[in-house]
């Protein structure tokens, strides 16, 4: 009798979860590149135009690689950006292995101008000044 109790019970919560599925599982879409770079594939590309510390700041990141961080830093400082307003994230992370980029910025008046390099291209965005006054968060290298 046990034994045919526990079998009516199994299938009844069987049964149960069949009733409560929604149907055949709609087949999902292969990733694009775009989807995978964090943004919808129709997005717009994002622009400099009309901002030209944006632009000399984006083009200094260009060819810049997250292994060479002095050289990141000389590039922006060269663009004409001073040195004591650029920051920077550590090349190496907590275990002492190589990241895959480099955060920099530096800030601009009342925002912050903050670039990425690693592999790939280099991105730059305009963005606001934290609470604390710096522009990257967590722990930083600070350019003297």
């Amino acid at each position: 009798m046990r034994q045919l109790a526990a079998v009516v019970l199994l299938a009844s919560l069987v049964l149960a979860g069949c009733a409560s599925s929604p149907g055949p599982a709609e087949p999902v879409p292969a990733a694009s590149p775009a989807d995978e770079a964090g943004g919808p594939a129709d997005a717009p590309a994002p622009s400099d135009e009309g901002d030209e510390a944006l632009a000399v700041f984006r083009s200094a990141l260009e060819g810049q690689s997250p292994s060479a961080p002095d050289a990141l830093v000389a590039a922006v400082q060269a663009a004409g950006f001073e040195r004591s307003a650029i920051e920077r994230t550590r090349e190496v992370d907590s275990l002492g292995a190589p990241v895959t980029f480099v955060q920099i910025a530096v800030r601009d008046g009342d925002g912050c101008l903050v670039g990425s390099v690693g592999e790939g291209e280099a991105t730059a965005v305009r963005a606001s000044a934290l609470g604390s006054g710096r522009c990257l968060v967590g722990e930083i290298v600070t350019v003297d």
